[in-house]
């Protein structure tokens, strides 16, 4: 097998990270189309206030995942961490090492920017999580809560 580069993404792979995007909820939701588009990917991540950044594995100079991540605050600890939004491999890259490269290229950031720790949410049953472990994450066993739609206006029209 050829050799793996990761480097970081720029404006110009918005469309690669759309079709990257598009896979990983093909793989959650079949069939659900993307809430989303590479315009808002491209405004997003590589805007003036940038809210996430990525990184792409490319084997041969043909992207093969990426994995998306942005900055978050452990509150009880005073300290940035890092919190990985997405992770995605294309299923003929799958157990090559591309998620294990990206995910140890987001583990090195975090030491550069000292950052305390890397999190993530992963469903439940999701073959996924084994990797997680294999790589040395730990399950909290915490639930992913949610508020959004009616009930975020909800909750926010009845406040006092």
């Amino acid at each position: 097998m050829s050799s793996l580069l990761v480097r970081h993404a720029a404006a110009d792979d918005a469309q690669t990270i759309f079709g990257f995007v598009s896979g990983l909820i093909e793989d959650h939701l079949p069939g659900q189309a993307p809430w989303t588009s590479a315009e808002r990917i491209e405004t997003d991540g590589f805007g003036p206030d940038p809210l996430f950044e990525a990184l792409i594995a490319e084997r041969d100079a043909k992207p093969v995942g990426f994995v998306s991540f942005f900055r978050g605050y452990a509150g009880w600890r005073g300290k940035p961490m890092g919190i990985v939004h997405a992770l995605y491999v294309l299923p003929e890259e799958r157990r090559t090492g591309a998620a294990r490269a990206l995910m140890a290229a987001v583990a090195k950031i975090a030491l550069e920017r000292d950052w305390v720790r890397v999190e993530l949410f992963v469903e439940e049953e999701r073959p996924a999580i084994h990797f997680y472990e294999a790589i040395g994450m730990r399950d909290l066993h915490h639930r992913h809560m949610r508020l959004d739609g009616e009930t975020l206006v909800h909750l926010a029209n009845n406040c006092l």
